[in-house]
């Protein structure tokens, strides 16, 4: 495989969301026993993919050496954020036993990203395999923190199966998008399979609207 250096493609933050990711960073480091950390959503587009990157790049920024793996097996959405000049293979390799080279540093100074890879057949069977946990559990060695951006809770159970071997599971919620009772709803069905939710994202939100409460901590940023 050629060897090179990902991209980044374009800067996802304000000087506002900066701001709100160093809240959110503080939250997490204080947060005991969490280094790996599954983000998800109750629906698709709101924000998670982004909040991924930008809280691990806010972790890269303050020397943690971070790793951010996009485990959305069946609609990657993390190479939008970056420029691959080289051939990549992602984590659905690694899990089919195709390939041990997933891990590509990016230009983004203590920030590695592992790609989703090409789409299975099976993608819930092979993150429910001992192979992603034994994966997840060498990695422990490698990093500070881990960030895993998974689909959107209505889409597949995939999340819950990953917040299984993780640390905890953050939820990203857009304002105005989706119901407080589906939130309860998609947290229980974590809980129940093992996950531990340890809080909350709340975007394109200003403070004053904020109507959220028992997820742990909160965080706020408008997005653009």
């Amino acid at each position: 495989m050629e060897q090179g250096l990902v991209e980044i493609r374009y800067n996802t933050m304000t000087t506002a969301s900066t701001e709100s990711f160093k809240v959110l960073r503080t939250n997490l480091i204080y947060s005991e026993g969490v280094q790996v950390i599954t983000m998800t959503s109750v629906l698709p587009n709101e924000g998670k993919t982004i909040a991924s990157f930008n809280l691990a790049k806010s972790f890269a920024q303050i020397n943690k050496r971070v790793l951010l793996i996009d485990a959305d097996l069946r609609k990657g959405s993390l190479k939008r954020f970056f420029t691959v000049r080289h051939k990549v293979a992602g984590l659905s390799e690694a899990l089919s036993r195709q390939s041990g080279q997933i891990i590509e540093e990016t230009t983004i100074p203590n920030l590695d990203i592992v790609f989703a890879g090409k789409i299975p057949p099976n993608p819930t069977e092979l993150l429910s395999g001992e192979i992603f946990e034994n994966i997840i559990n060498r990695l422990r060695n490698a990093y500070d923190y881990i960030i895993i951006d998974t689909p959107p809770m209505n889409a597949a159970m995939d999340a819950a199966i990953i917040g299984r071997v993780t640390d905890g599971v953050v939820l990203v919620v857009r304002n105005d998008f989706v119901k407080k009772q589906d939130l309860k709803r998609v947290k229980l069905q974590l809980e129940r399979n093992g996950a531990r939710v340890i809080g909350s994202v709340l975007n394109r939100v200003k403070k004053d609207q904020v109507d959220y409460k028992n997820y742990g901590y909160e965080y706020y940023y408008e997005e653009k």
